[in-house]
Formats: structure tokens, C-alpha cells, sequence
């Protein structure tokens, strides 16, 4: 599992193919900065934010979304509130007529953004607890070796454990657009392994915060991360 060195970012970024940059954010601000976010949400992301039944749910939303517009803005020079996104059949965010990649994920009360230029990417970031239907969530999902290697594990190792597997298929399936539907047995994404190296698909493991896991795949090599502190 990777360490991080999170840094402030500079007033300036741009993306470049040799670099991803990742992102991290807390998703519980003050209400002040909230609505600030909120003013640069479009009618449909405001509209799905009201659908949340709870208030934090919401908020924590809409400061996810507000927050990916703001990077995104910076990268682009685009005001956060003019940019406009389309999305893949599974729900994959894009911006047209740009290099730029990015992905989102967000967990309890952390999100993470990945972005690079001309390389698709995702990422997948997840609080670790206990959960009752990891058991059938590995059987149906894992391959034979994922699912091998994880009951292996003992109890208190199976959260982690369980997460390690999830966010490394979770983000490579979001790299390609295909969502969870590529679940089979003929996927296993335990490792980074020869018949992805061979496709040009790279995984990094990193643990963001205290009892979180996340994962970043990136098509490609030649790439360095670079960690950025909200």
C-alpha cells in the first residue's frame, strides 16, 4: 500500500500525460461554503441533490460536485458554473473537446478526484467497515483466485481485505466505462496483473486516510502521481 504526500496545490495547475494528479477533499464543510458550491451546480445536479432524504447525504453531494467543478475550472479556465458534462452509459463523467481526464469517487465523509490529460482513468475510494454481505458480494463478483485469497483471511481481516479487491476491479471497470456489469469470474483485477500490463492498464493502491482504501487506474505508463491537500 502506497504512502501519500499530500500537498497544497499550486495557484496555477495544468495536467499533463505524464502526471496524475489526485485530489482530496472533505465533504463536511460549513454551511457558508455549501452554498457557495451549490451557486455552481447545474439545474439537473441540483435537482438530484433535493432527491437525497438526508441533509448531510445532500450536502456532502453537493460539495462533491461543487468541488469537482471548481478543479475542474482551474485546469480549464472555465468558470465552474459554465462547464458541462456529458456521461457514458454507465454514469462516466466527461467534458467534450478537451484532453482532460477525470474521475471521482467519494466515501462517507472523503472524496478523492483523479486527473491527467489524454489518458482515461478511474478511481475508486472506500471507508472500510464491516459489511454482512461481503460473503456474496466475493462470490459474485470476485474471480475464483480474488475470492480464494479473500477467504483466506480472518475476520478481522476480511474489511480491509474485502475493500482492497473491490476498489482495485471498482476503479479499473469506472477507467473503461464498463461499470460493475463486467463483473465475472474471467476478471480479476487482484493485482496489476501480466494480461494488464499487456493492455497498457496500471493500478496504485494508496490508503488516503485512516480507514479508507482507494485505488487509481490509468491506461498507460510513463505516469507519476502527484497528491494534492484541499
Amino acid at each position: 500500500m502506497l504512502d501519500c504526500n499530500w500537498v497544497l496545490p499550486p495557484t496555477q495547475v495544468s495536467a499533463s500525460k505524464n502526471e496524475v494528479h489526485i485530489w482530496r477533499s472533505t465533504l463536511d464543510l460549513p454551511r457558508e461554503k455549501v452554498e457557495i458550491l451549490a451557486k455552481t451546480l447545474s439545474a439537473d445536479e441540483r435537482k438530484r441533490a433535493d432527491r437525497f432524504h438526508f441533509e448531510q447525504d445532500k450536502q456532502r453531494f453537493i460539495v462533491a460536485r461543487g468541488v469537482l467543478r471548481t478543479i475542474l475550472s482551474n485546469y480549464l479556465g472555465i468558470p465552474a458554473d459554465c462547464l458541462k458534462f456529458d456521461y457514458g452509459h454507465y454514469g462516466k463523467p466527461a467534458i467534450k473537446d478537451t484532453q482532460l481526464r477525470f474521475n471521482l469517487s467519494h466515501s462517507q465523509s472523503l472524496a478523492l478526484y483523479a486527473i491527467t490529460s489524454d489518458r482515461n482513468l478511474g478511481i475508486d475510494l472506500e471507508f472500510i467497515r464491516p459489511m454482512r454481505e461481503a460473503e456474496q458480494i466475493a462470490n459474485r463478483c470476485f474471480s475464483r483466485r480474488e475470492n480464494a485469497i479473500f477467504q483466506a483471511l480472518t475476520p478481522s481481516q476480511k474489511p480491509a481485505g474485502f475493500f482492497h479487491h473491490w476498489t482495485r476491479k471498482e476503479a479499473y471497470l469506472k477507467a473503461v466505462g464498463d461499470g460493475l456489469a463486467a463483473c465475472n469470474d474471467d476478471f480479476d483485477q487482484t493485482v496489476a496483473t501480466e494480461r494488464l500490463r499487456a493492455n497498457c492498464w496500471f493500478l496504485r493502491s494508496f490508503a488516503p486516510a485512516p480507514n479508507y482504501l482507494a485505488t487509481v487506474a490509468v491506461e498507460g505508463n510513463g505516469w507519476d502521481i502527484v497528491y494534492f491537500e484541499i
